[in-house]
């Protein structure tokens, strides 16, 4: 797992300088000694360097090895995991595991560690943590024949086109760029989202990504299977003609316009997407509004308390004691959708 386990240390609460501590630490050496003094680590990095792990919080001595816990990396990390000094770039699902590790030195040293933020509104999100989208792509097609090797090859995701109405009141615009950052890692495609499945993958270069002025274009070479050839055939004869790609969201890397007619329209910005997990052909696409979507949202929210902001997090106020813009924002996004399920 990314966000390396809990393990407990002496602390102390000196002074804290993470570049320099950092710089100190001993080059080349393996995943177990590294992770004596981080909290995260890449999982497609080299575990053998510096570079793979981030919220360093060991204090590091002459030699180069790491010792005590220091409270005052451990409070900065959490900070950071909040949103503070830009927020970070780790995938939403591994901010948990960092907390708890960070957390866990706190209360070693008697200190109550702040709490964890949610920067994603539960109700975005499916039952795993992510977020799904499909909608027609127009050019998903299958390639190849004749002697050549076949393939898939179409858009995942188009830029700078309106979504439907999602959850009956906003609309959702990808824009170009969206997915910077995120084209190098571990992502697979599936027939259907099916994992038992596997239509390509990107690290052994049978699933090929390119990020392109009209979208994200995807290039699949399926296996030898039965279900890699129902799956050239079903798209060749344009029975399946559609895309869904799981992705999770960075802070601050959407933004939310009123558009004043009772709805909203929600932008994904260059750059805002912290992973992406899977680009696949589906029969039917997956939008927020399916039932098993609506039933799990339905449970989180009813849980959370309708007084609260996402994940039942209190409002935080400006200097007058109101609640600031943006959880007013939250808040009345997460009111309407309760009301529309009210209504269903």
């Amino acid at each position: 797992m990314p966000a390396i386990g809990v393990h407990h240390t002496a602390t102390d609460d000196g002074a804290w300088d993470g570049p320099a501590n950092e710089a100190r630490l001993k080059l080349d050496q393996g995943r177990a000694f590294y992770s004596r003094a981080y909290a995260w680590r890449d999982p497609d990095g080299d575990e053998s360097k510096k570079s793979t792990y981030k919220f360093i919080h060991h204090v590091v001595d002459e030699e180069g090895n790491p010792g005590t816990a220091n409270v005052r990396a451990c409070q900065t990390g959490i900070g950071v995991l909040n949103g503070g000094r830009g927020g970070t770039t780790i995938p939403e699902s591994d901010r948990q595991g960092v907390y708890n590790h960070l957390a866990a030195h706190l209360r070693d040293a008697d200190v109550e560690p702040p709490e964890l933020k949610a920067l994603t509104p539960d109700w975005l999100r499916g039952s795993d943590g992510l977020e799904v989208r499909g909608f027609p792509v127009g050019e998903l097609r299958a390639v190849g024949g004749d002697g050549e090797p076949q393939a898939i090859e179409g858009y995942a995701a188009v830029y700078n086109q309106r979504s439907e109405l999602l959850w009956g009141f906003f609309h959702e615009v990808i824009e170009t760029g969206f997915f910077e950052g995120t084209l190098h890692g571990d992502i697979r495609s599936l027939w259907n989202h099916n994992t038992d499945y596997p239509l390509g993958r990107t690290i052994n270069e049978t699933l090929e990504l390119k990020d392109e002025e009209r979208g994200l274009h995807i290039r699949v070479s399926p296996p030898e299977t039965s279900w890699g050839k129902d799956a050239l055939v079903s798209i060749g004869r344009g029975d399946v003609s559609q895309m869904s790609f799981a992705f999770e969201v960075k802070e601050k890397g959407d933004h939310w316009v009123d558009n004043e007619d009772g709805t909203w329209t929600r932008y994904l910005k260059r750059g805002g997407c912290s992973r992406l997990y899977e680009v696949s052909p589906v029969t039917f696409p997956a939008y927020p509004q399916t039932s098993a979507v609506v039933r799990s949202t339905i449970e989180r929210l009813s849980r959370s308390g309708t007084d609260n902001g996402p994940g039942g997090q209190r409002a935080e106020t400006d200097a007058a004691g109101a609640p600031d813009a943006a959880w007013r924002t939250r808040h009345n996004l997460r009111r309407k959708f309760l009301e529309l399920l009210k209504i269903k």
